[in-house]
């Protein structure tokens, strides 16, 4: 599978396309990580950096936290990452996770994550990239004005009036007791 022109199109418009793509497994998926990695790597035409000495140096813990990642010395030149973590599951299926991280803000910028088969990893990861970026560009854009006037505080609509079934009615007050006035033939 082919990353969308639309994704392409994202990354050739950036100013400084200084990407790295960062697979972290177990050492028991070291090497399906690293081939998923590089494959998405090859078709961003990003650089593929192995973290795989740093991470081994800080313990099994840095993957998983933003700050450690981001402050690897081999990822110094980058301004945006891609991680793909991977781990095992029950049944020989594997937990994925692609983040996009703004490495210059230390911040995550949004993450995809399924359970797939070790042989769909890489096209999963391609497809996870493709959304990434194209949610990442859609929250940056602005949309056009709006070719309608705006509403005044006056001019919003009334609401209709509910249905009589769901109308609830308070009972009419209670009728006075009537008044007897007294004619002129009568003895009061």
């Amino acid at each position: 599978m082919v990353l969308t022109a639309f994704a392409l199109l994202l990354l050739a418009a950036e100013p400084d396309p200084s990407f790295a793509v960062v697979a972290t497994a177990p050492p028991s998926l070291e090497r399906v990580a690293s081939s998923a990695g590089s494959t998405l790597a090859e078709r961003l035409e990003a650089q593929h950096v192995e973290l795989g000495g740093y991470l081994k140096t800080l313990g099994p813990g840095c993957p998983a936290e933003l700050q450690c990642l981001v402050a690897a010395p081999a990822l110094s030149t980058t301004t945006r990452l891609l991680h793909l973590r991977v781990r095992p599951l029950s049944g020989g299926r594997l937990s994925a996770e692609l983040r996009l991280i703004d490495r210059a803000r230390r911040v995550l910028v949004d993450r995809s994550a399924a359970i797939v088969e070790p042989g769909e990893l890489a096209t999963w990861a391609e497809q996870a990239a493709s959304r990434l970026f194209t949610r990442a560009s859609a929250s940056t854009r602005t949309l056009p004005p709006s070719p309608f006037p705006a509403r005044t505080s006056g001019s919003a609509p009334v609401p209709p009036p509910a249905p009589p079934s769901a109308t609830v009615r308070p009972a009419p007050p209670a009728a006075p007791p009537p008044v007897k006035v007294r004619g002129a033939d009568e003895e009061p």
